[in-house]
């Protein structure tokens, strides 16, 4: 029999997987409301725009078709010149990325914001350097989660699916990355709904940057110690710490650890 290819490609989300961006995100779109006459209370919970479409949120927030342009303005000049930088780095992703990177994993963002926020993201936490591709949406934010990650893998050459993993923190990331074909890893830290990673069908969910870097070890064909804490010839089960989900035929079931 042969051995599984090798997992050799990280996709990475941004908000809620490699940054906690709450702050700059829900005080722009406070300021895209306010905007068009539509302001939000200071403690209402808008945790849950972090992720989905602007467009979407927006309309969502009961903005209207023509007042759209306008609110979407109002937040990428708020965003740009403010938001990207409240963001903060998850603890632990900066040597995750560093340690994917050396041993050589090639990584990827797949972000649903504008291409020119990802570079501007990453160069200002000083990651750009690890990543050799950088996929974003338009600036109109016409695209959907699976569109940026098909662009995200043209970019790369079109690598066998079988060899790429999707780590994001909403259920779009999972479905992008299952209609592409690559293996899909929910991240708990994000800003996922109770129970929206494994409803939209991820393939493994991890709690912790320590729990993706030990899952990232075990995948099929992975290299047993290519990343920190790693075990050598590690299986699913003997990951300490917390619970993730295993959708590959052979384990089918939610593992408590």
């Amino acid at each position: 029999m042969l051995n599984p290819a090798p997992i050799d490609t990280v996709l990475f989300d941004l908000d809620g997987t490699l940054t906690d961006p709450q702050v700059g995100i829900t005080g722009s779109y406070r300021h895209a409301l306010a905007a068009v006459g539509r302001p939000v209370a200071d403690d209402d919970d808008l945790t849950w725009v972090i992720g989905p479409p602007l467009q979407e949120n927006l309309s969502l927030l009961g903005v209207r078709d023509d007042e759209l342009p306008a609110a979407m303005d109002a937040y990428r000049d708020r965003h740009s010149a403010q938001g990207l930088y409240e963001a903060e780095l998850v603890p632990g992703i900066a040597d995750l990325v560093r340690s994917l990177d050396a041993n050589g994993f090639r990584l990827a963002l797949a972000t649903a914001k504008p291409v020119a926020d990802g570079e501007l993201t990453l160069a200002h936490f000083g990651l750009d350097e690890y990543f050799t591709v950088i996929a974003g949406n338009t600036v109109e934010g016409t695209l959907s989660k699976a569109e940026v990650v098909a662009g995200a893998l043209r970019q790369l050459g079109a690598p066998d699916p079988a060899r790429v993993v999707m780590v994001g923190d909403r259920r779009h990331d999972i479905e992008g990355g299952a209609a592409n074909g690559v293996t899909s890893i929910g991240v708990g830290w994000g800003f996922a709904a109770d129970g929206e990673l494994v409803g939209a069908g991820a393939d493994h969910v991890v709690a912790t940057v320590a729990e993706l870097d030990r899952l990232l070890c075990v995948l099929p064909g992975a290299t047993p110690g290519a990343t920190p804490g790693a075990t050598p010839g590690a299986t699913p089960d003997a990951l300490p710490d917390g619970e993730w989900v295993d959708r590959t035929p052979a384990a089918s079931q939610s593992i408590g650890i």
